[in-house]
């Protein structure tokens, strides 16, 4: 059994990546304390679909849009983002995650996915930002023939 110390400290864990991401919504903490999935479905939706918009437009070119989904076809479609995109095999499975319980394996998990969106979005920007300065290295050299 797990000490509710052990809870505390993944809620904190939790709450420094939510303000990293800037999480605009309610935090439900009684709600995650008992492992409600309604407590994260939110925290999920948010960081895959809004955090991120790099991250979301990749999302929709594959044809993984989670937007407008039932609460279990939204985990069957975030269950195979981590499984396809980022490799990542869930300790829980779909049907535990939207259960009552597993609190602390719950707060862990979506933990993971915020740092795995965070790292992916933080690769998208970083190859943006070098594509950008890339054209915009060839434009001055392209004015600079011109004249």
């Amino acid at each position: 059994m797990l000490s509710t110390g052990d809870i505390q400290g993944c809620l904190r864990k939790l709450e420094t990546l939510l303000r990293v991401i800037k999480y605009p919504g309610y935090v439900d903490y009684s709600g995650l304390s008992t492992g409600d999935p309604l407590a994260f479905l939110p925290i999920v939706s948010f960081t895959l679909t809004s955090f991120s918009p790099p991250f979301a437009e990749e999302l929709m070119a594959a044809g993984l849009g989670v937007t407008g989904k039932t609460d279990l076809r939204f985990t069957d479609v975030f269950y195979k983002i981590l499984r396809d995109i980022f490799q990542y095999k869930p300790l829980l499975t779909k049907q535990q995650f939207l259960q009552l319980g597993f609190s602390q394996r719950k707060i862990s998990f979506v933990c993971d996915i915020i740092n795995l969106v965070l790292q992916k979005h933080n690769h998208l920007k970083k190859a943006q930002s070098q594509t950008s300065s890339f054209t915009q290295g060839q434009q001055r050299r392209s004015s600079t023939n011109a004249d």
